[in-house]
């Protein structure tokens, strides 16, 4: 039977330290700033006062303010769980709201000011920069590997396929095979800014002539940074999505005179329509041409046998628990858990699998953590 493993980000705290906690991400990110240790060129010192502003509207919210500016189904289920998460701490501080819960209270802001797009996109654009280069740390945090201890090399060599829903390449440094990296990794230049993507054979600059500053790669990266779960599989989905609904339509453009016709005739002054039509013909021409599909999606959900999860929160990623729930190919879940009561919401939302929850402090101990 297949063993297979999947890593959140207890693993870099347990070896990293409490500079990767929620609280220490948000903190660095604000004395960055404050220092001025920041590229401000990439990033605007507002990025700051935003955290600021949206930390004073934690109670409004909480208290019902903000119901109404909720917008899709999507964002309301995330408000309800952040109210419910958060209803019993009336006086939380600055860093003890998570940072991706930062990216709700943003929409929800924006919302009721009505900013609208392209305003509103650059403006989350460089907060998520901000946040990105804060767990970056510099780079530090890809080198928490060395204070793995000896042992977890060799344990991590008994598993058939390795995953992670973590940024960083502690464990590809580590392992003798491929680490499958749920949520984007920060050695991973996002198909946006790669110029051989299917998206930039295009002649639309969609980067309106912004380039790419090799200095700080990992504020280009793949990493997906959201504040609701269902986005996140979005994400994580949407590249095997382009690729085929582009191969149906380029499909039908070179066998069917009529599509073909009626391609040929979308008008030019409708921008998404010309993007779709110069897309079509250049795959018709270039059928070697696809999206790269950044997050393995597919591997996941092909995955059977053991699953053995550690150092995943089911508070913060609800969507890889929902794909676990509903794959046939897993039978059974070991899950190492931090806190109780994460192992009790586990065992509910598997509860059609055999979970086994087990304590992490346990699996430390027993690879010779201190």
């Amino acid at each position: 039977m297949a063993r297979n493993v999947l890593f959140g980000n207890g693993l870099i705290i347990q070896f990293g330290g409490g500079r990767y906690t929620n609280s220490a991400i948000i903190n660095r990110a604000l004395e960055n700033i404050a220092s001025g240790c920041f590229p401000s060129h990439l990033y605007p010192a507002e990025c700051a006062d935003l955290v600021h502003v949206l930390h004073q509207e934690y109670l409004p919210v909480l208290n019902g303010a903000y119901d109404k500016y909720a917008g899709p189904s999507f964002e309301e289920e995330a408000l309800e769980s952040f109210k419910t998460r958060h209803r019993e701490r009336r006086d939380c501080s600055i860093d003890e709201i998570g940072f991706e819960d930062y990216f709700l209270l943003f929409e929800l802001v924006h919302n009721k000011l009505q900013v609208t797009n392209p305003e509103r996109f650059h403006v989350r654009g460089v907060f998520r920069r901000m946040f990105l280069d804060s767990v970056y740390d510099g780079g530090a945090i890809q080198k928490v590997h060395e204070r793995f201890p000896s042992a977890m090399k060799d344990w991590l060599s008994n598993w058939d396929v390795v995953l992670t829903t973590n940024y960083d390449s502690n464990l590809d440094s580590i392992s003798s095979g491929e680490v499958l990296h749920l949520h984007g990794a920060f050695d991973t230049l996002s198909d946006v800014y790669d110029p051989n993507s299917f998206r930039n054979q295009l002649s639309e600059d969609l980067l309106d002539g912004e380039e790419v500053d090799w200095s700080y790669p990992h504020l280009y990266s793949s990493c997906i940074v959201s504040y609701v779960s269902h986005m996140k599989s979005f994400s994580m989905r949407q590249s095997s999505m382009a690729n085929s609904a582009m191969d149906k339509f380029t499909a039908a453009y070179n066998y069917d005179p009529s599509v073909r016709a009626e391609i040929d005739s979308w008008p030019d002054d409708q921008p998404l329509l010309q993007r779709m039509r110069e897309a079509i013909r250049l795959k018709s021409a270039k059928p070697e041409l696809r999206h790269s599909e950044q997050y393995p999606m597919g591997a996941f959900r092909e995955i059977t046998g053991d699953l053995t999860i550690i150092g995943l929160s089911p508070r913060n990623d609800n969507h890889v628990f929902d794909e676990i729930a509903a794959s046939e190919g897993i039978r059974t879940v070991h899950y190492y858990y931090h806190e109780d009561k994460d192992a009790a919401t586990v065992d509910e939302h598997l509860k059609a699998k055999d979970v086994s929850p087990r304590a992490v402090c346990d699996l430390w101990d027993e690879l010779g953590s201190n």
